[in-house]
């Protein structure tokens, strides 16, 4: 990891170097125990992803209230440190199925919303895309994660949009 960021780097001094972690890059807890050691250290960015389906059925069974807890404190302990030992951690990936209708996604959202706000995490969503032209054998198939819809000619759920919009703005540290 630290030979690749330092190649990174020196390829490029101006770019952000940002490192991943392991399990589907649910985990960089690895980094408690052994400290990324590079060169630079303004550039260094750490991603996680973090879906609904990440903890399985946890909020179709659960009490919402406490699966939420319990699946904040494990993002907490997983990738979450990292930003109260002042490293800038981005979730480069989350989402959940714009149609609504499903409820691990749905209660998983009102979880998410409250840590990404909390903590002021950087964030980007899977996906834009309402279609594939061919994804998985199947041409034309719908992205129901997908912002747009399946014809890419409007927005798939609105409400949506006016959620994650109050995450736009920074809540801690410099807001220029």
């Amino acid at each position: 990891m630290v030979k690749g960021a330092e190649t990174v780097h020196a390829a490029n001094p101006d770019v952000l170097v940002i490192l991943s972690g392991l399990n589907f890059d649910k985990d960089l807890s690895f980094i408690q125990k052994r400290q990324v050691n590079v060169t630079f250290k303004e550039k260094l960015v750490f991603e996680a992803h973090w879906y609904g389906f990440t903890d399985g059925e946890a909020w179709v069974n659960g009490n919402p209230n406490q699966v939420c807890g319990q699946v904040a404190g494990n993002f907490m302990r997983t990738s979450g440190f990292l930003v109260n030992q002042g490293w800038p951690l981005f979730i480069s990936e989350f989402g959940v199925d714009l149609r609504g209708t499903n409820i691990n996604d749905n209660r998983y959202l009102n979880c998410f919303l409250t840590v990404a706000a909390e903590h002021d995490l950087d964030w980007a969503l899977w996906t834009l895309v309402g279609s594939y032209y061919f994804r998985q054998g199947v041409v034309g198939m719908e992205e129901f994660y997908g912002i747009l819809n399946w014809d890419w000619s409007q927005v798939r759920n609105l409400t949506f949009l006016n959620r994650i919009s109050s995450l736009q703005l920074p809540f801690r540290g410099n807001t220029l």
